[in-house]
């Protein structure tokens, strides 16, 4: 039994749409530049049209469900329900469970929870408390708190589903609800109260930082869809920022699909981290509903991971980026 608030439809693979894919997958290697300096010769905060073009999914992928096993999912049969965000052909983790339900090899029960804006599961194979991690390949698990209909799948990513802790589950829909909220009716933007950039011998913060879509991942989600990634350009749109390097990244040593943004260098005023070996800055979100149920900057032990780019911004009350060095 399912109940949906967002329409979805079967989509059929046409010879022409293989051909469009095999396009897509050959882009990054062809059309992706390696680094990126903002702001542009022209002041302008956004990336060069054509930078950032990743592959979608296209190979069998499995995922995980304890204590019942691993399952085999096809891509090319895979509809989002999330039309809002993603952009054809791209999907989430949570469109992958849909799809084995609708295949029969699970039971799936689920409600699309208007206040959460999220897809939440009410039972799977008739248990409840269900919750989810994910990680691309060369990466590890995180004890993701993001949003399961907002991450997006790659090609030879790990997914494992499993009973969580029920406080914790309600600790994270209770701070999806307080995002919501906290965006209310402005659907072009989001106000995050406090984003702090941190290092090992300075710290900065802004308040009450207006964020944009700049729309730096037109591969992966509709036009207009917020990131993390916007969090730092909307810095540089109102003069936050002096400087911000962001380099591509297709593939990297033996990981095959990387296919993320990375910010190699950053500059606002006297917050300027040297960019020496593999020095990124990372993010995470912060509220206080969800503080003591977050593994901070787990995922940094890994420099494979969710890249700004690719987690969708709701509203959070923080977000805070930290300059590692792997």
């Amino acid at each position: 039994m399912r109940e949906c608030c967002i329409g979805r439809g079967r989509r059929a693979l046409t010879l022409a749409g293989l051909l469009a894919l095999a396009a897509v997958a050959l882009a990054p290697a062809e059309l992706a530049a390696d680094a990126v300096d903002l702001p542009r010769s022209e002041s302008i905060w956004t990336l060069p049209e054509g930078v950032a073009i990743g592959r979608p999914p296209a190979s069998s992928g499995t995922i995980e469900i304890r204590g019942a096993g691993d399952f085999v999912f096809d891509p090319s049969t895979i509809e989002t329900l999330r039309p809002d965000i993603f952009d054809e052909g791209q999907f989430s983790v949570f469109d992958i469970l849909v799809q084995l339900d609708e295949d029969g090899l699970i039971e799936l029960e689920y409600t699309y929870d208007e206040t959460a804006q999220t897809h939440i599961i009410q039972s799977l194979d008739g248990l409840d408390g269900w919750w989810y991690d994910a990680h691309y390949e060369g990466g590890s698990f995180d004890r993701t708190v993001v949003r399961i209909d907002c991450f997006p799948v790659k090609d030879a990513m790990s997914t494992v589903l499993f009973l969580e802790d029920p406080t914790r589950i309600e600790a994270i829909h209770s701070h999806y609800r307080e995002e919501v909220e906290r965006r209310g009716g402005n659907q072009q933007g989001v106000f995050v109260p406090l984003v702090v950039l941190r290092s090992a011998a300075r710290t900065v913060e802004f308040a009450d930082v207006a964020v944009t879509s700049h729309d730096v991942r037109p591969d992966v989600f509709k036009p207009g869809t917020i990131t993390m990634l916007d969090v730092l350009l909307s810095l540089g749109d109102r003069g936050d920022l002096d400087r911000l390097g962001l380099e591509w990244r297709a593939t990297e040593d033996d990981v095959e699909i990387v296919d993320g943004t990375y910010v190699v260098s950053i500059a606002a005023g006297d917050f300027a981290p040297q960019s020496t070996g593999k020095c990124v800055l990372t993010h995470q979100i912060g509220g206080a509903a969800i503080q003591q149920h977050l593994s901070p900057h787990t995922h940094t032990m890994s420099h494979i991971h969710l890249t700004g780019d690719l987690e969708v911004l709701v509203a959070p009350e923080s977000v805070e980026w930290l300059w590692v060095c792997l």
